[in-house]
């Protein structure tokens, strides 16, 4: 079976849809995890006085707030994550896109130390699951000047292609994306840009919805959806409705 990749935010999602792993991984399939931790690094900005500032959903990251994110996410986000894994009976690694020069990037211009990944090499992550173990990345990744900020649902869509992953999954707070209150059931990828152009998609929706429209292109299925739900990722991988599929089966 082809693996699972599953993009989670930085919060806990005790009782939700992580409790769907055991089963998921009981069924023999291969899961890696990549997450974020973006409300965490803007308490910590803020305690310190730093503002936080954004372009189209993406931190704009000086070289001080990158040194905080990186003691945010591989350090207390990362950990918190793996252990809250081991409290649901799994075992689970922690590391960052750097470890093992995972995640490879360019920097985007106007974004200062943010990264777009532009090569994955999966050695370590075929290491850690041979061990027996989950890996859990975060965000992170190196660059022409070290570790750079890398948007979590654009790493993930990125480790997802390289894995040839046969599922997507980004976990959010909301039920997928929304119009008038339901979320829109199927999109193209072709159509992802369309709900951003028209302002429907804002926020950290839009680089969800761009990295699920590279993925899909990649012929992955992904879905974005309710990471508070439990049940929502037993459904999304045995190919039940939930949250938005992007998929280049979809007709627009």
């Amino acid at each position: 079976m082809r693996p699972v990749v599953i993009k989670v935010g930085g919060g806990a999602l005790a009782g939700g849809a992580l409790e769907d792993l055991p089963e998921i991984l009981g069924s023999g399939r291969r899961v890696a995890l990549v997450h974020g931790g973006g409300a965490q690094l803007t308490r910590m900005l803020d305690a310190l006085g730093i503002t936080s500032r954004f372009n189209e959903g993406l931190r704009v990251t000086d070289a001080r707030s990158l040194e905080i994110a990186e003691m945010v996410f591989a350090g207390s986000v990362n950990k918190a994550l793996v252990r809250e894994l081991g409290g649901l009976g799994l075992s689970a690694a922690g590391i960052s896109g750097t470890d093992g020069s995972t995640f490879l990037v360019e920097p985007i211009a106007g974004l200062e130390r943010v990264g777009a990944v532009v090569r994955v090499k999966p050695g370590l992550v075929h290491a850690i699951w041979a061990g027996g173990f989950v890996p859990v990345l975060a965000p992170l990744g190196l660059g022409p000047e070290g570790a750079y900020n890398v948007n979590a649902d654009a790493a993930a869509a990125a480790l997802a292609a390289e894995l040839g992953a046969e599922h997507l999954l980004l976990l959010t707070d909301v039920d997928g994306l929304l119009r008038e209150g339901s979320p829109v059931g199927s999109l193209a990828p072709d159509e992802c840009e369309d709900y951003v152009a028209s302002g429907l998609a804002a926020a950290g929706m839009i680089p969800k919805l761009r990295a699920a429209a590279a993925a899909a292109r990649s012929g992955i299925e992904v879905r974005i959806a309710n990471g508070n739900k439990r049940g929502a990722l037993a459904a999304a991988v045995s190919g039940k409705k939930v949250g938005t599929l992007v998929s280049e089966g979809v007709v627009a």
